[in-house]
């Protein structure tokens, strides 16, 4: 069996997913080879890649004999680098997957052309398993295309380091983009006392984050950290006081689950998987989209209460979350699919 893993290698949670997955041995005792198809450096470069890795992919068709592809898609541009990519297979008769992170994708095929959306249902329709990251997920692809899908989740293995928690300090993890919700987290901060601060970790439109800072007269207040590594994040979510990621959509995106793991209390938004594992009040809080004003009565409820929901949020986590819990699902996976198997029960199992 040869794994041929097809994905972006650009910094965030799906390149996150797919080098857990390295590290964690899920292709330890299979070959296994990643190939990079966009970076986001630049349209060339990206261009460069993925030209080198349609035709790396069709050396691995003509050359491989039980070749699985595992696909991980977004939207946009990564849709249809991922439909050439299957079609390929097909043509070879290769067995593949793919599996689904973009938490646009639902706009995406909303605002899409005839053509386009039977592109997209084809692909999902020919895949031999389509994988997305939740049940709202499931029942959205379920609604489209009639076609039933695997839900496995995503996972991440993190301890909480033992350090004492920063009184009023607030911690976000995310692309500086509006779908993030960081320029609404940056108004919000700015209503709450100057003995509060915000730590931001991330990139993306730097120079408008920087200038709302600046307009807010906010440097003193927020800590710019860039992305951070994997140590960095562990020490921040073990020692900020709240977590806050106030999203417009998402998937169901890895911080959350790295934050329900260091024991840290949340606050998100009730959209794409958020609301699967963040319940009001037992795993966490949620606040609507855009209200600015929630935001800061949120966090100054955080801040005066006692939060038990970090509990339950690690027990959640421990049941659902880690990788001895995931990875069999794709391993069983893998194997089903060359022993020409349906792995639909996995859904159930995960409920």
């Amino acid at each position: 069996m040869h794994i041929l893993t097809l994905g972006t290698v650009q910094k965030g949670g799906i390149d996150s997913v797919i080098q857990g997955y390295i590290d964690n041995g899920l292709f330890d005792n299979k070959k296994h080879t990643r190939i990079g198809s966009h970076e986001g450096k630049s349209k060339w470069h990206d261009l460069y890649l993925f030209i080198s890795a349609t035709f790396k992919l069709l050396y691995f068709c003509i050359k491989e004999k039980d070749l699985i592809l595992h696909c991980h898609m977004s939207y946009k541009g990564s849709f249809f680098r991922k439909l050439l990519f299957i079609a390929i297979a097909k043509v070879f008769n290769h067995k593949s997957i793919v599996h689904l992170h973009g938490s646009e994708f639902k706009d995406y095929y909303a605002s899409s052309g005839r053509l386009r959306k039977k592109l997209i249902l084809w692909l999902i329709k020919s895949i031999d398993e389509f994988v997305v990251l939740s049940d709202s997920w499931q029942r959205f692809i379920l609604s489209i295309s009639s076609r039933k899908t695997l839900v496995i989740n995503n996972y991440v293995d993190i301890e909480k380091k033992d350090l004492k928690r920063k009184t009023n300090h607030i911690l976000f993890l995310g692309a500086f983009i509006p779908r993030k919700g960081i320029y609404d987290l940056i108004k919000a901060v700015s209503k709450l006392p100057d003995d509060c601060h915000l730590h931001i970790c991330g990139s993306g439109e730097n120079e408008y984050v920087q200038e709302l800072i600046d307009k807010l007269n906010m440097n003193a207040s927020i800590t710019n950290h860039g992305w951070v590594n994997i140590e960095q994040k562990t020490q921040l979510l073990s020692e900020c006081s709240v977590f806050i990621l106030p999203s417009y959509n998402e998937g169901l995106p890895m911080v959350i689950i790295e934050a329900m793991a260091c024991e840290i209390p949340i606050i998100s938004t009730p959209v794409g998987g958020i609301p699967e594992v963040i319940i009001e009040g037992e795993t966490g809080y949620l606040i609507e989209p855009g209200d600015i004003d929630a935001i800061t009565n949120k966090l100054n409820y955080v801040f005066e209460s006692d939060c038990q929901v970090t509990r339950k949020a690690k027990e959640y986590y421990l049941a659902h979350f880690s990788s001895k819990i995931v990875l069999p699902k794709w391993e069983c996976l893998y194997f089903s699919l060359l022993n020409k198997e349906s792995l639909l029960g996995l859904s159930n199992e995960q409920k």
